[in-house]
């Protein structure tokens, strides 16, 4: 059973039913929208997966849904009616992770649909780890400039200051960097003293 969630944004019912059906019938958790401030709205409360906008509700004044998503981190996806004189090019259309051409074909739907998925999920695993790496790197800027400061109070090496801030750290059961910014704002309120 699929525990993925998608929320359905289309105005036209003659595509929402069906296309809801299909995604339940292949056991994802369908969740829709009847207008661009519900999108919005269950796109925040809800956190879907994906999202499935009706290219029709992008193009018009409500493009602005395109948008949001996308500055929200919400990964969206276009369905396009394959009647349509011109198809679609898709970059024009700024956030989406691509188009869906609405067919016949349910394989070619529900393919597309498991596509956009993975993507989604590598870009949130890629941003998850941004994340990490960005507060690793903070923490270690923070814990070098306290090193720094252990190392100019008590003049000693770099490893015996390092070795000092960690043993406290582990006496007091603490986080490393916790220990090392309360030492940065000790510091920094005993220079305010000395102005």
């Amino acid at each position: 059973m699929n525990s993925q969630k998608l929320l359905l944004v289309i105005s036209n019912k003659n595509i929402l039913e069906p296309l809801n059906i299909l995604l339940v019938e292949a056991g994802y958790e369908v969740i829709t929208a009847n207008s661009p401030n519900e999108a919005l709205y269950l796109s925040n409360s809800q956190q879907p997966d994906l999202v499935i906008l009706d290219i029709e509700l992008y193009q018009t004044k409500d493009a602005e849904l395109g948008r949001e998503l996308s500055s929200n981190g919400m990964p969206f996806v276009l369905l396009c009616d394959e009647q349509r004189s011109t198809p679609p090019n898709h970059k024009t259309y700024t956030g989406s992770l691509g188009i869906i051409e609405q067919a016949n074909d349910t394989t070619h739907i529900l393919h597309c649909i498991e596509h956009a998925l993975s993507c989604a999920s590598e870009i949130r695993r890629l941003k998850e780890s941004e994340r990490r790496y960005s507060n690793a790197i903070q923490t270690g800027r923070v814990v070098d400039v306290a090193v720094g400061i252990l190392m100019e109070r008590h003049h000693i090496e770099q490893e015996r200051a390092f070795e000092m801030l960690r043993s406290k750290a582990r006496s007091e059961r603490r986080k490393l960097r916790d220990l090392a910014e309360e030492l940065l704002d000790a510091e920094e309120r005993l220079n305010q003293l000395n102005l």
